[in-house]
């Protein structure tokens, strides 16, 4: 048999020790955050406030020209009828189509191309052809657009037809000159 130890026996604290140190800690970190949380943050040096973009970074290309409402109000104004002429006018002048093309292929695409990208912005389904038919006055200016075809949208078409008149053509021999011009518009993917 085992004689018993010499050694008084060993006292059991059965974990209370180990709880009061959690406590400790505990308390410990509380304070700690809580100091923190007061203290005055140390002041670091100071960015330069970003610069809100310009209106110029947002320019667009092209420079469509917006619709002209008219003069203010000036009270009442003699409104002058007006009269269509029963027959078109016939145009018999002529102007070569690789003319046309050339000016039609520069600045005028890029316009019409903004005015179905603007659209484009509201309905992203929007596509199909256009037809602008132009009276090319003796000057080399515009004198008459309509616009038809299946993209059958107003606003695209009241702004081609808004920026067609500011179209510059060589002057066509002969007198006014009539042509088509066909335009397909799909959006880009």
């Amino acid at each position: 048999m085992v004689q018993g130890s010499s050694l008084p026996p060993l006292k059991t604290n059965k974990g209370k020790y180990g709880i009061l140190l959690l406590i400790l800690l505990l308390t410990i970190g509380g304070f700690w955050l809580c100091t923190q949380r007061t203290k005055a943050p140390e002041s670091k040096a100071e960015l330069p406030a970003p610069v809100p973009p310009t209106r110029e970074q947002f320019t667009p290309e092209i420079d469509i020209p917006e619709e002209d409402a008219g003069e203010p109000n000036q009270g009442e104004v003699d409104v002058a009828e007006r009269k269509r002429p029963r027959e078109p006018v016939e145009c018999s002048g002529s102007l070569e189509a690789a003319q046309i093309r050339g000016v039609i292929n520069g600045p005028p695409r890029k316009q019409v191309q903004t005015c179905y990208e603007r659209r484009l912005k509201d309905n992203n389904l929007l596509q199909g052809q256009m037809m602008v038919l132009l009276t090319i006055a003796p000057s080399g200016s515009v004198r008459n657009v309509s616009v038809s075809g299946s993209l059958r949208d107003a606003q695209v078409y009241s702004c081609v037809r808004r920026v067609a008149r500011t179209w510059k053509f060589p002057r066509p021999e002969g007198g006014c000159v009539r042509t088509a011009v066909p335009f397909t518009m799909t959006p880009k993917l």
